[in-house]
């Protein structure tokens, strides 16, 4: 799995962290990165997302910041872009990936739509998720929507990273299965 944003300091390094903590807690074995399509390469997560990862479950010391590339995109089982932006420039770098790459709310729509049972670590389940998803777009049940954005807070208030934590976290749940009826 591989979460894409900008600079891959905030938006995407929380959803990663976030996700591999959920994943972590379940056993491991899902394989959880991030990237960013502009990235400030080698530099940590922001000193504004830091805490809130630490409060929402994840860690975020050791991180460092990579630009997303062809070999990230081709191993990917799934990409997850925070903005619309960011989808057309991972399948631009990798066209072959294009069915596996989704904006993060869209997937996290499907997701809820799918409301597949088990716990983040299950390769399986997360295929079933994809295997989903790709059929609701097929089928056009899966559109873009005006809010599918999330907003980069860099550079703003820490209100700005309250609202990203507020719009990424539930859904980082979601797709880990804490936030799936059952």
């Amino acid at each position: 799995m591989l979460f894409v944003c900008t600079g891959n300091i905030c938006r995407s390094a929380m959803a990663e962290r976030v996700l591999a903590s959920r994943v972590a807690a379940a056993g491991g074995g899902v394989l959880v990165r991030s990237a960013g399509t502009r990235a400030v390469v080698g530099r940590g997560m922001s000193s504004q997302t830091r805490p809130l990862v630490r409060a929402n479950g994840g860690d975020p010391d050791g991180f460092i910041a990579r630009q997303l590339d062809e070999p990230m995109l081709r191993e990917a089982d799934l990409i997850l872009g925070m903005t619309a932006e960011h989808c057309e420039r991972a399948a631009s770098l990798e066209p072959s990936a294009f069915a596996r790459i989704f904006p993060l709310m869209e997937f996290g729509r499907a997701a809820a739509e799918t409301a597949l049972p088990g716990q983040p670590n299950d390769a399986d389940r997360w295929r079933g998720l994809l295997a989903s998803a790709v059929e609701l777009r097929r089928a056009g049940r899966l559109r873009p929507a005006t809010d599918d954005d999330v907003a980069d807070p860099y550079g703003k208030s820490d209100s700005a990273f309250t609202e990203m934590a507020s719009r990424v976290v539930p859904v980082i749940d979601l797709l880990a299965g804490s936030g799936v009826r059952q």
